[in-house]
């Protein structure tokens, strides 16, 4: 299996944390994420993110989303696996990425291992795990990766200018947001920037932002499901390749 769950035990264990292990391409990734921070409500003892995921946005629908990023969403692996195999720029050597909505930090750090320069942002109060989540991995081998809080739709000058890629997991699914998100993927997409976003349909206004991009001078175009990992092919994830008109 491409993901492993298991609980952190020992007497000095953080019982508010679960830790999970992602094998994407050569590079295993440990991630802290923290269910019972994140709102989400769970019977099994070990669950897999998108149950989580989908008790947050199909179960509770109308609850509070700010703490979403506190959990791993099955599409981070889905787009982590996809790029780390498949560089858009032939490698992953010195691409300079910002990775929005990072969470856990799953895709940020995945591309980090694999050579690229990372900038990961979200939230202020996901950042924390964030951070630890890199710090946990680069103990193993060195990253060029920071992390960052930002907000979408805020001023990008404080982020590393015309990044090489812009990568975004399962952040599209709140249609409130969707101005923010495009209004930032444009002050920080230079010309020759890909952008990739992954996310799982739900319903939830997913045409609405691809209509919503092209209005916006983003031109955007689906990754053939036979390029995902063979787990997720037949599964509703999606993965966009975005890039300015």
């Amino acid at each position: 299996m491409a993901v492993v769950p298991f609980r952190v035990s020992g007497a000095a264990a953080d019982q508010t944390l679960e830790q999970r292990l992602f094998q994407i391409g050569p590079h295993t990734i440990f991630i802290k994420q923290n269910p019972k921070g994140s709102g989400a409500h769970h019977n099994q003892a070990r669950c897999t993110s998108d149950d989580l995921a989908s008790v947050e946005l199909e179960g509770r629908v109308g609850a509070p989303l700010g703490n979403v990023g506190l959990v791993v969403w099955q599409s981070a692996f889905v787009l982590a696996d996809y790029l780390v195999a498949r560089p858009p720029y032939g490698t992953w050597q010195g691409v300079s990425v910002i990775d929005l909505g990072t969470g856990t930090g799953v895709v940020g750090i995945g591309l980090a291992m694999a050579g690229a320069r990372v900038t990961l942002t979200d939230l202020p109060h996901i950042m924390p795990l964030t951070a630890q989540n890199l710090a946990l991995n680069a103990d193993k081998q060195s990253l060029d990766a920071q992390v960052m809080p930002y907000a979408w739709g805020e001023d990008a000058g404080r982020l590393p200018q015309a990044p090489d890629v812009i990568t975004g997991a399962d952040v599209v699914y709140e249609q409130e947001h969707f101005p923010a998100l495009i209004s930032s993927l444009r002050m920080l997409a230079a010309p020759h920037t890909v952008i990739f976003l992954s996310y799982r349909l739900r319903g939830r206004g997913e045409e609405v932002f691809e209509g919503m991009l092209e209005a916006k001078g983003l031109f955007a175009v689906h990754v053939p499901n036979s390029m995902l990992h063979e787990e997720y092919r037949e599964e509703a994830y999606k993965v966009l390749r975005i890039c300015r008109l």
